[in-house]
């Protein structure tokens, strides 16, 4: 089965990654048909729940008109939430985290407040804004069909009224009826809110407690597991979470074992096309991972033969790296990472680098002809550009039991720990 797309996925960005091989595009495309809604970053539940009830929040602060109104109101809340979470129930994993802790102390020693607003001097990112739940929630909220196309940003009014039925009572008793006085905050230029014990806090963060209602629970199953309304994959995703969902307590970590077993769960409950395209990210990843490690190594080459690179790749992986799987070049997009591929299977370690100094060309000139990481010239690499990419070369048993890439599934995962034992 054939699944790769020719525009890349905007949404399937690992942070921090330059990506010198452009791999995301292969693996988002592989993960895709599995999983439509998530995103490598949307991976917490009650992210979803900040993202809902802001945007019910921050869209009763301005009119229609006044977009950038409603987006600094919203931050304003982001930021008031994060307080919440980390003073009265001491989470940790969420976007801002390092600078709300810190503030907090800070608060705790001089008068207990803290400073909220969209300034950038109050931001608990560096661009709260891009970095933050609009920018990396709103896109996934949208496919889930939790917010409406278009701009201003709004919810679809199924959310709309989950979060008027649900969550706004628990605001209301502190914050007034309709949480007014929340909504006339979130309006103003500049907060001071205070962080010790209180019961505007305490409104807050029950928002937040750990445990969901049944009400909660039927909404994002519905939304975050089964892909909502509109549900991309056609049903695939929620008969994947129903096989992944039942052996959470084994799949910390993705392997090429837990693929497998999946994709056998997959079979014995008669669903033949998740447990291919489960065996077809297995597949991907047999090339992937080993090719991504590969050319992070080279980057620490700089200088020497393709000849003596490609030797030492023969003593640490042997005569051919055997974990390349069979299926690899039926669902490898054609061109290099056929040939990467092919070059892995069969040994052919000065190929193979050779095809991942081409790949990185073909990246970085398809990216607006930025200068390659590196290249070779007179049977030499030459290394253009090594930043923190450069690693070390596993040995063959590491680089058989390797897996770098997410397809997605580390999110659906997190989500659905929470929907079964309400971890935040």
């Amino acid at each position: 089965m054939t699944f790769f797309l020719s525009a890349m996925d905007p949404r399937a960005k690992v942070k921090g990654s330059r990506d010198g091989l452009g791999a995301q595009g292969v693996w988002a495309a592989a993960g895709r048909p599995l999983i439509g809604n998530l995103t490598t970053v949307t991976s917490s539940l009650r992210g979803f729940t900040t993202l809902l009830v802001g945007l019910r929040l921050a869209a009763q602060t301005a009119a229609d008109d006044a977009a950038d109104s409603a987006a600094n109101a919203f931050l304003v809340w982001e930021q008031m939430v994060g307080y919440a979470r980390h003073v009265v129930h001491e989470h940790r994993g969420f976007f801002g985290y390092q600078r709300v802790a810190a503030r907090t102390a800070a608060a705790k020693a001089d008068g207990g407040r803290v400073r909220l607003s969209a300034h950038s001097g109050e931001q608990i990112l560096g661009n709260q804004r891009t970095d933050g739940l609009l920018g990396n929630y709103t896109a996934p909220a949208r496919v889930s069909g939790l917010v409406r196309p278009g701009f201003p940003v709004r919810l679809t009014p199924e959310a709309a009224a989950f979060v008027d039925d649900v969550y706004m009572p628990r605001l209301a008793q502190a914050w007034g009826r309709e949480a007014r006085d929340l909504v006339r905050a979130l309006g103003q230029d500049s907060v001071s809110f205070d962080v010790r014990p209180n019961q505007r806090l305490a409104a807050v963060a029950s928002l937040f407690d750990a445990g969901l209602g049944a009400a909660e629970a039927r909404f994002y199953q519905r939304h975050l597991v089964q892909g909502g309304p509109s549900d991309p994959t056609s049903g695939r995703q929620v008969r994947f979470a129903a096989i992944l969902g039942a052996r959470l307590a084994e799949s910390e970590q993705l392997s090429q074992a837990v693929i497998a077993q999946l994709a056998a769960d997959a079979d014995e409950g008669g669903w033949g096309d998740v447990a291919g395209l489960l065996r077809n990210i297995g597949a991907c990843e047999s090339v992937l991972a080993p090719a991504t490690t590969l050319f992070s190594y080279l980057l620490g080459r700089d200088g020497d033969r393709v000849e003596a690179i490609a030797a030492d790749v023969r003593k640490a992986w042997g005569g051919r790296l055997d974990s390349v799987h069979p299926e690899a070049l039926s669902v490898l997009p054609a061109g290099d990472w056929r040939a990467i591929a092919t070059s892995l299977d069969h040994g052919d370690y000065a190929g193979a680098v050779t095809a991942l100094v081409g790949r990185n060309a073909a990246v970085m000139s398809a990216r607006g002809g930025a200068a390659p990481w590196l290249d070779i010239s007179n049977g030499r690499v030459r290394v253009q550009f090594r930043g923190d990419e450069a690693g070390s070369l596993l040995d063959a048993d590491e680089v058989r039991q390797l897996w770098w890439y997410p397809y997605f599934i580390p999110s659906l995962r997190s989500i659905l720990t929470t929907l079964q034992k309400g971890r935040p």
